[in-house]
């Protein structure tokens, strides 16, 4: 019979490990014991894998399968150290092959996932953890169009960019991801994409933005708040980005936003925001006509 797995990983050396524990950690072993997922939770993990700690969802995932603890037709469903799960009562499992959301911020965000062990999951697993593929995207340099630097977007954002990679998604738009034909895949096809529309439309499944509320009015800075979901209707709470993180979510399904809001936050987030790199135009354009 097969089973499901509730995997979370976390590995900070600081305050946020405590909160992990005492927050995190005991609501995922409510919602495990909720759904029948048995609950995978590696706490300091002294493996070492590509400088970050984020690529280590996909290598414990395949070290798991290398022991036969995770087999064919299992679902695996990965949750980041700093998401609280909001609504305990809805699961977390992927009809296809491969689920996650489109978050706030608009990016296919690696947050959160949920995998179907089978012949597809398995080579996006091995694909992104294929090394050869790893090095050349390391010295892939493309420019972040909001921001207007140029960089290696793998590492930046690595397990997260390897499967933009994957799938042909762009770098970074302030057009939703939701206006795009097809939420974006193919947008921005290279040598590094490797599965067709058909594929990714028969294995994927894009789940509304409610699954990865990263940007929140009076909570986050909403640098990128592109795609807004209702306060009220969110499943998982990410507090990514340097936000603070809050007991609050774990303590009410629909927290009293007042309690939360910070007044200075949310007035910033409705001041409109020029691109970093529209902004050096400008002083660029500026200092030609008056000659400084």
């Amino acid at each position: 019979m097969s089973k499901k797995f509730l995997m979370v990983t976390s590995n900070f050396d600081n305050w946020k490990q405590d909160f992990f524990i005492n927050n995190m950690s005991k609501r995922n072993q409510e919602y495990a014991d909720i759904h029948n997922f048995e609950y995978l939770e590696f706490l300091d993990v002294e493996q070492k894998y590509r400088d970050h700690p984020t690529w280590l969802k996909f290598k414990l995932i395949s070290d798991l399968l290398d022991d036969k603890t995770i087999k064919e037709g299992d679902t695996v469903t990965q949750i980041d150290a700093d998401m609280c799960i909001v609504k305990k009562n809805i699961e977390y499992v992927t009809n296809k092959s491969f689920s996650y959301a489109i978050d706030s911020a608009n990016t296919h965000c690696m947050g959160n996932f949920s995998l179907k062990i089978n012949d597809w999951s398995k080579n996006l697993i091995n694909l992104i953890l294929d090394d050869d593929r790893y090095k050349r995207l390391q010295n892939h340099i493309t420019e972040h169009e909001y921001f207007g630097f140029k960089n290696s977007f793998v590492k930046d954002f690595r397990e997260q960019a390897s499967w933009y990679y994957l799938a042909g998604i762009k770098r970074h738009s302030q057009k939703s991801f939701w206006k795009y034909p097809n939420y974006g895949w193919h947008s921005n096809v290279t040598e590094f994409t490797e599965f067709s529309l058909d594929d990714l439309h028969n294995n994927v499944e894009i789940l509304p933005t409610k699954w990865n509320v990263t940007e929140v009015r009076g909570e986050s800075f909403c640098t990128f708040l592109i795609n807004k979901s209702k306060y009220d209707e969110t499943i998982i709470r990410h507090f990514a980005g340097g936000q603070k993180w809050r007991t609050e979510w774990f303590e009410n399904e629909k927290p009293n936003r007042l309690e939360l809001l910070d007044v200075n936050l949310f007035i910033k987030s409705f001041v409109p925001k020029l691109k970093p790199k529209t902004i050096k135009k400008l002083k660029s354009f500026v200092k030609k006509i008056l000659k400084i």
